[in-house]
Protein backbone atom coordinates (compact mmCIF):
# COMPACT_ATOMS: atom_id res chain seq x y z
CA UNK A 1 0.00 0.00 0.00
CA UNK A 2 3.11 2.49 0.85
CA UNK A 3 4.32 1.72 -2.35
CA UNK A 4 1.43 2.58 -3.98
CA UNK A 5 0.93 5.74 -2.61
CA UNK A 6 4.99 6.56 -3.05
CA UNK A 7 4.34 5.64 -6.82
CA UNK A 8 1.44 8.13 -7.37
CA UNK A 9 3.29 10.70 -5.18
CA UNK A 10 6.35 10.28 -7.36
CA UNK A 11 3.80 10.77 -10.74
CA UNK A 12 2.40 13.75 -9.95
CA UNK A 13 5.88 15.16 -8.80
CA UNK A 14 7.16 14.32 -12.37
CA UNK A 15 4.05 15.73 -14.10
CA UNK A 16 4.12 19.21 -12.18
CA UNK A 17 7.79 19.11 -12.77
CA UNK A 18 7.03 18.70 -17.03
CA UNK A 19 7.56 21.57 -19.32
CA UNK A 20 4.98 20.46 -22.02
CA UNK A 21 3.95 23.57 -23.70
CA UNK A 22 0.53 23.80 -25.56
CA UNK A 23 0.29 27.02 -27.64
CA UNK A 24 -3.30 27.99 -28.59
CA UNK A 25 -3.79 30.14 -31.47
CA UNK A 26 -6.47 33.27 -31.11
CA UNK A 27 -8.10 34.89 -33.84
CA UNK A 28 -9.86 37.86 -33.04
CA UNK A 29 -12.24 38.83 -36.19
CA UNK A 30 -14.44 41.67 -35.84
CA UNK A 31 -17.95 41.17 -36.51
CA UNK A 32 -19.23 42.56 -39.33
CA UNK A 33 -22.67 42.56 -37.73
CA UNK A 34 -24.10 42.99 -34.31
CA UNK A 35 -26.76 41.16 -33.23
CA UNK A 36 -30.00 43.81 -32.65
CA UNK A 37 -30.98 44.97 -28.82
CA UNK A 38 -34.17 47.07 -31.43
CA UNK A 39 -35.95 43.67 -31.51
CA UNK A 40 -36.89 40.85 -29.16
CA UNK A 41 -38.23 37.51 -30.53
CA UNK A 42 -41.60 36.76 -29.34
CA UNK A 43 -41.55 32.58 -29.05
CA UNK A 44 -44.74 31.85 -30.69
CA UNK A 45 -45.01 28.00 -32.69
CA UNK A 46 -43.30 29.00 -35.92
CA UNK A 47 -46.11 26.72 -37.68
CA UNK A 48 -49.95 26.84 -37.73
CA UNK A 49 -52.50 26.66 -39.97
CA UNK A 50 -54.13 29.75 -38.40
CA UNK A 51 -51.76 31.78 -39.79
CA UNK A 52 -53.58 31.55 -43.13
CA UNK A 53 -55.81 33.87 -41.42
CA UNK A 54 -53.13 36.95 -40.32
CA UNK A 55 -51.12 39.52 -42.42
CA UNK A 56 -47.67 40.47 -42.48
CA UNK A 57 -48.24 43.80 -39.70
CA UNK A 58 -46.61 46.50 -37.70
CA UNK A 59 -49.13 47.07 -34.89
CA UNK A 60 -48.01 50.30 -33.29
CA UNK A 61 -50.68 51.59 -30.56
CA UNK A 62 -52.33 49.00 -27.76
CA UNK A 63 -55.99 49.61 -29.60
CA UNK A 64 -54.68 48.28 -32.64
CA UNK A 65 -53.20 45.59 -30.35
CA UNK A 66 -56.51 44.45 -28.89
CA UNK A 67 -58.35 44.62 -32.19
CA UNK A 68 -55.95 42.20 -33.69
CA UNK A 69 -56.38 39.42 -30.67
CA UNK A 70 -60.19 39.78 -30.45
CA UNK A 71 -60.12 38.96 -34.48
CA UNK A 72 -57.43 35.88 -33.81
CA UNK A 73 -59.47 34.27 -31.30
CA UNK A 74 -62.89 34.75 -33.49
CA UNK A 75 -61.03 32.79 -36.25
CA UNK A 76 -61.18 28.82 -36.89
CA UNK A 77 -58.90 26.32 -38.51
CA UNK A 78 -56.04 26.93 -35.23
CA UNK A 79 -54.12 24.42 -34.55
CA UNK A 80 -53.17 26.20 -30.92
CA UNK A 81 -55.12 29.58 -31.19
CA UNK A 82 -55.48 29.88 -27.29
CA UNK A 83 -51.86 29.29 -26.78
CA UNK A 84 -50.82 31.86 -29.56
CA UNK A 85 -53.22 34.46 -27.85
CA UNK A 86 -51.61 33.72 -24.50
CA UNK A 87 -48.03 34.01 -25.34
CA UNK A 88 -48.61 37.62 -27.07
CA UNK A 89 -50.48 38.82 -24.40
CA UNK A 90 -47.81 37.80 -22.17
CA UNK A 91 -44.85 39.92 -23.92
CA UNK A 92 -45.99 42.72 -22.12
CA UNK A 93 -45.85 44.91 -25.35
CA UNK A 94 -45.04 48.83 -23.76
CA UNK A 95 -46.28 50.96 -26.96
CA UNK A 96 -45.47 53.86 -25.71
CA UNK A 97 -41.54 52.06 -26.38
CA UNK A 98 -42.32 49.08 -28.57
CA UNK A 99 -44.56 48.33 -31.65
CA UNK A 100 -45.64 44.33 -32.46
CA UNK A 101 -44.64 43.23 -35.31
CA UNK A 102 -45.83 39.86 -36.67
CA UNK A 103 -44.50 38.24 -40.18
CA UNK A 104 -46.05 35.49 -41.72
CA UNK A 105 -45.37 33.42 -45.16
CA UNK A 106 -46.05 30.60 -46.40
CA UNK A 107 -44.01 27.49 -48.23
CA UNK A 108 -45.59 25.18 -50.90
CA UNK A 109 -44.57 21.81 -49.18
CA UNK A 110 -43.82 20.70 -45.54
CA UNK A 111 -40.41 19.36 -46.71
CA UNK A 112 -38.98 22.85 -47.10
CA UNK A 113 -36.63 23.59 -43.98
CA UNK A 114 -36.71 26.80 -42.91
CA UNK A 115 -33.98 28.21 -40.73
CA UNK A 116 -34.07 32.22 -39.15
CA UNK A 117 -31.30 34.05 -38.01
CA UNK A 118 -30.85 36.24 -35.24
CA UNK A 119 -32.08 39.95 -36.14
CA UNK A 120 -28.80 41.89 -36.49
CA UNK A 121 -28.86 46.02 -36.76
CA UNK A 122 -27.22 47.95 -39.54
CA UNK A 123 -27.87 51.18 -38.76
CA UNK A 124 -31.33 51.90 -37.70
CA UNK A 125 -32.50 48.78 -39.44
CA UNK A 126 -32.87 45.46 -38.39
CA UNK A 127 -32.18 42.76 -40.85
CA UNK A 128 -33.76 39.18 -40.30
CA UNK A 129 -32.41 36.53 -42.69
CA UNK A 130 -34.86 33.36 -43.50
CA UNK A 131 -33.25 30.56 -45.39
CA UNK A 132 -34.87 27.85 -47.04
CA UNK A 133 -33.59 24.33 -48.01
CA UNK A 134 -35.84 22.17 -50.74
CA UNK A 135 -35.58 18.67 -51.98
CA UNK A 136 -36.24 19.99 -55.56
CA UNK A 137 -37.39 16.11 -55.94
CA UNK A 138 -39.77 16.90 -53.57
CA UNK A 139 -43.19 17.62 -55.08
CA UNK A 140 -45.77 20.05 -53.51
CA UNK A 141 -47.51 18.01 -50.63
CA UNK A 142 -49.33 20.47 -48.95
CA UNK A 143 -49.00 24.17 -48.05
CA UNK A 144 -47.00 25.34 -44.43
CA UNK A 145 -48.07 28.68 -42.67
CA UNK A 146 -45.50 30.70 -41.03
CA UNK A 147 -45.03 33.29 -38.57
CA UNK A 148 -42.45 34.95 -36.75
CA UNK A 149 -43.41 37.44 -33.86
CA UNK A 150 -41.23 40.27 -33.04
CA UNK A 151 -41.33 43.22 -29.94
CA UNK A 152 -39.49 46.23 -32.15
CA UNK A 153 -38.12 49.35 -30.59
CA UNK A 154 -39.66 52.49 -31.95
CA UNK A 155 -36.50 54.02 -32.59
CA UNK A 156 -36.09 51.29 -35.34
CA UNK A 157 -36.27 52.70 -38.58
CA UNK A 158 -37.21 49.32 -40.78
CA UNK A 159 -37.01 45.82 -40.55
CA UNK A 160 -35.96 43.82 -43.68
CA UNK A 161 -36.79 40.17 -43.70
CA UNK A 162 -34.01 38.54 -46.31
CA UNK A 163 -35.02 35.11 -47.79
CA UNK A 164 -31.74 35.36 -50.15
CA UNK A 165 -34.61 36.12 -53.23
CA UNK A 166 -35.97 38.85 -52.08
CA UNK A 167 -35.85 41.27 -49.40
CA UNK A 168 -38.98 42.36 -47.36
CA UNK A 169 -39.22 45.89 -45.92
CA UNK A 170 -41.79 47.24 -43.08
CA UNK A 171 -41.18 50.44 -42.08
CA UNK A 172 -41.30 51.09 -37.95
CA UNK A 173 -44.23 53.20 -37.90
CA UNK A 174 -42.05 56.42 -39.15
CA UNK A 175 -43.19 56.96 -42.19
CA UNK A 176 -46.92 58.06 -40.65
CA UNK A 177 -44.67 60.82 -38.73
CA UNK A 178 -42.79 61.83 -41.60
CA UNK A 179 -45.82 62.97 -43.59
CA UNK A 180 -47.17 64.36 -40.65
CA UNK A 181 -44.13 66.24 -40.06
CA UNK A 182 -44.33 67.37 -43.85
CA UNK A 183 -47.45 68.46 -43.81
Amino acid sequence: MKGLIFTVLITFIFMGCSKTVETINIIKVQPKSKISNMVLKIPIAFIDKGYKNIETQLITNKEDFNKFLKSVQKEKSWNSRDNFVEIIKKSKIDFSRDNFLIYTFQESSSKVVIAVDAPISDGNNIVIKIGKESNKKVKKDKIVYYALAYKVKKSADTIIFNNGQEKITIDNGHKDKKDKEDR
